[in-house]
């Protein structure tokens, strides 16, 4: 579990770094007066937010206002929500913070594995037959 505690921009940076790495997990954030709040990613994708009674844009309008958040991140637990993103709203809400997807490097494309050359049929050869303790005769 990460932790980290100052302003909304400290907790931007740590949001954009998780959903550029392409992480599942939640985000909590606690305010001065020790309100809870909610980040909930799901493979680098924002799922929603929450926090004191409202949701994601609401709630996020409430969040860039706080002067000082504590907040911890817990990877691999999606935190239930009443209320979820589409990924167009998603994406909506983040650019409107500044969010800009890093483009994903081009990952080497694998060589496909050359093709064996047919070999000859290899001859048929007996197989040994057991039945319940006995040899059986014949092929396959």
């Amino acid at each position: 579990m990460e932790t980290g505690s100052a302003g909304f921009d400290a907790l931007k940076k740590a949001l954009f770094t998780r959903l550029d790495a392409g992480t599942t997990g939640t985000l909590f954030v606690a305010t001065d007066d020790n309100h809870a709040a909610q980040i909930v990613l799901f493979k680098g994708q924002l799922l929603g937010l929450a926090y004191a009674g409202t949701s994601n844009a609401d709630a996020l309008s409430a969040l860039m206002h706080l002067k000082t958040l504590r907040f911890s991140f817990t990877p691999e637990l999606v935190y239930p929500l009443a209320d979820t993103l589409l990924p167009d709203q998603s994406q909506r809400l983040l650019q409107g913070i500044g969010y800009r997807p890093q483009p994903k490097q081009a990952e080497a494309q694998p060589q496909p594995a050359p093709e064996p050359e047919p070999a000859e049929a290899a001859p048929r050869s007996k197989t040994l037959r057991v039945y319940r303790g006995q040899v059986i005769s014949g092929s396959l």
